[in-house]
């Protein structure tokens, strides 16, 4: 049976979003659903949104940084009661928010003050609630969306396009990481990975640089298998937070898995990627470090980094070997 998808966010800020999904959506076997195809009727805008999320199978958010129309009642926006409502009829739901660190947006499209600081709580319950997905232009919005969609409605669509490649598109994407890594932060690749030794938990400046929450995050040390072309280890750690613990677990040592991780990085210094929860005795700043059986060095003359790049869990793929 055909699903039905109803599309949610702010209309003028995210035109070009809303229209480049409802291009993608029309490849897939689904209904549409938005405000493009309402068309004149007795009810109010409010209610007929309510309405069409009633008969949807599939509630789509996209949050960016406007807050919307608002619902005089309730003072709650016209987006967050379409969610609501999905979310109280148990609605499959797909969350995908603007990255608030790289994403170009006109400042007119970017609410201030009150409006704001709805719109951030709004944000919050959100990511309580669901793995929100984050993306840096209508097109990586896009891509994203058409992965996710593959994988929900994998025996239910018909596809315009030769199923891609993933490890291959990994790759690519990962060698040109390497090179400008800022460029592409934020990026999604599916791997399959060797799990190496135990979790541990993530250190406060490693959450503080990459947006996880302290004391719900955990690290662990990876091999990556495929795509098995690179000739860089850089990439041996992966970051899990909240439910994303609950995915993977058990962590085993040892252990292949297939998942897809987000490509993240940083210019922070950070000097301990592992967290202390107790109290430790620091050597003096002078005491050695080892950095090879041929090199010491002073600790404060130990060179600095420019940068760090990581992968953090987005989720698994259920039935990997």
């Amino acid at each position: 049976m055909k699903k039905t998808v109803f599309i949610s966010s702010t209309y003028e800020d995210l035109s070009e979003e809303r229209r480049l999904v409802w291009n993608l959506l029309e490849n897939f076997e689904v209904s549409i659903r938005g405000m493009e195809d309402f068309g004149a009727r007795t009810e109010s805008p409010l209610e007929t949104c309510l309405a069409e999320v009633d008969v949807s199978d599939i509630y789509i958010g996209v949050i960016a940084f406007r807050l919307g129309s608002e619902e005089k009642n309730s003072g709650k926006s016209f987006t967050q009661l379409e969610y609501e409502q999905a979310y109280e009829k148990n609605k499959e739901i797909l969350i995908y928010m603007i990255d608030e660190d790289n994403a170009r947006v006109l400042a007119k499209f970017i609410d201030k003050d009150e409006r704001r600081n709805k719109l951030n709580a709004f944000k919050g319950l959100l990511k309580e609630r669901h793995t929100v997905a984050t993306y840096r232009s209508p097109e990586d919005l896009v891509e994203k969306l058409e992965r996710d969609f593959r994988k929900l409605l994998q025996s239910k669509i018909a596809v315009n396009q030769e199923n891609l490649n993933e490890f291959a598109k990994a790759s690519e994407i990962i060698k040109r990481f390497f090179l400008v890594p800022n460029e592409m932060s934020g990026k999604e690749v599916r791997l399959k990975i060797k799990i190496k030794g135990n979790a541990y938990p993530a250190s406060k400046e490693v959450c503080d640089s990459f947006n996880l929450v302290f004391g719900s995050t955990v690290g662990i040390c990876i091999q990556i298998l495929q795509p098995d072309d690179l000739s860089s280890n850089i990439l041996e750690t992966l970051y899990l937070s909240g439910k994303q613990i609950d995915d993977l677990s058990p962590i085993q040592d040892g252990e292949e898995r297939e998942i897809y991780a987000k490509l993240q990085f940083t210019v922070a210094k950070i000097d301990r990627v592992r967290a202390r929860f107790s109290r430790e005795y620091r050597l003096p700043a002078y005491s050695s470090i080892i950095i090879n059986p041929q090199l010491t060095i002073s600790e404060d003359k130990a060179l600095e980094p420019d940068g760090m790049v990581t992968l953090l869990l987005t989720h698994t793929i259920k039935n990997s070997p």
